[in-house]
């Protein structure tokens, strides 16, 4: 499973020139063929240790292609043995409208299982677009020993913080919280509240 933070950053736009009048896309399209290989001869003309090479004289190749009429832009996109799925907003999370709750505004992640709730969000203060900088929190769902369902808040994003939650550091983090609300109300208060300090034992 993609990691929340994987599903929102670290995707780069496709650009347009910087002159373009109207940078939008035409209608994206896909193609499915096979390439040759280069150089192909004898009787096993293809030899490498990816198990899952068929090492033939042909590949499945995948190509994508975009236009923008208004500034004569292409990108053509392509790569060899590629997965392709086509699923709604609710199974990815990224896609969906942002909903505000507790005085925050909560990003959704992909759901544990289809049709389910999602289990992570990311959090900012305002409705604006989510960014690393405009990243202030996270909330992430788990099952304690218990097995009960369980939320832990995270919020200020902080490369030096003595907080992980998912793969990134965080300056505060709050302890197991029984609903979603809770974890929500905690990251709205998170900088009004004072924090116990982290003690560091030598």
């Amino acid at each position: 499973m993609q990691l929340i933070e994987e599903t929102y950053f670290g995707w780069d736009p496709l650009t347009h020139t910087a002159d373009c009048p109207n940078p939008t896309w035409d209608a994206v399209e896909v193609r499915h063929d096979e390439g040759a290989r280069p150089d192909a001869s004898g009787t096993d003309p293809h030899g490498c240790t990816n198990d899952l090479c068929t090492h033939g004289p042909t590949f499945a190749r995948v190509q994508l292609r975009l236009l923008c009429r208004d500034c004569d832009t292409v990108h053509l996109i392509s790569g060899e043995g590629l997965g392709q799925a086509c699923v709604t907003t609710d199974a990815t999370g990224w896609g969906r409208a942002p909903r505000e709750a507790g005085g925050v505004w909560l990003w959704p992640g992909p759901p544990v299982v289809p049709g389910g709730e999602p289990h992570q969000y990311l959090v900012t203060l305002q409705l604006t677009n989510l960014t690393p900088a405009t990243l202030f929190g996270i909330i992430t769902r788990y099952r304690d020993a218990d097995h009960a369902p369980r939320w832990i808040a995270a919020a200020v994003p902080d490369e030096a913080g003595a907080h992980q939650v998912s793969t990134l550091r965080w300056r505060h983090a709050s302890r197991g919280l029984a609903a979603l609300e809770e974890a929500t109300a905690w990251i709205a208060s998170v900088e009004t509240t004072p924090q116990r300090p982290v003690v560091v034992s030598v």
